[in-house]
């Protein structure tokens, strides 16, 4: 299970203006966000949540990584060292889309790439590492920490004024 303070690590590692933001700030921000701009955060938090917890999964594992500064490095998310010295760059995608991830293999043949355990479960392909990480897990502990309304619907009023296009 990913722990809340994680999901805060990776939106003050995210989005600049929170780098110093309380649990509290950032809740209240993310729960003015418009409904239609939900996914598009929580799919970048969760990019962000999955770099941390392949990192940490690495620190265990005895491996030297880090990961990129800039949180749209190009190409590559991770470097993997030894000796001090990089002998290897990953690609991480928190995804359920194997064809996503297809695509950017094709884009970026040389880089290997890390995906989450739903995509390399239908994929067929070397170039893929099993993160070990569910993408449910990801996007449970974001949505449950920051857009639990937003992505849980639960009053039947508002699904049926969603699906009229009402405004709920």
């Amino acid at each position: 299970m990913i722990a809340e303070a994680e999901v805060f690590d990776a939106v003050r590692r995210g989005y600049e203006e929170f780098e110093t933001a309380s649990p509290v700030e950032i809740i209240d921000y993310f729960s003015a966000i418009d409904d239609v701009s939900v996914m598009g955060h929580v799919n970048h938090i969760k990019g962000i949540l999955f770099e941390q917890e392949y990192l940490d999964d690495l620190a265990m594992q005895g491996v030297e990584a880090e990961i990129f500064e800039p949180t749209n490095h190009p190409v590559s998310d991770i470097a993997i060292f030894e000796d001090g010295e990089v002998i290897g760059e990953l690609q991480l995608k928190a995804t359920e889309s194997a064809s996503y991830v297809a695509a950017a293999i094709e884009e970026n043949p040389d880089v290997g790439f890390v995906v989450t355990s739903e995509v390399s479960a239908s994929m067929n392909n070397d170039a893929v590492i099993d993160s070990g990480i569910e993408e449910a897990a990801l996007e449970e502990a974001v949505g449950n920490t920051l857009f639990e309304e937003s992505l849980n619907p639960v009053n039947p009023i508002s699904v049926i004024g969603w699906l009229l296009g009402l405004p709920f």
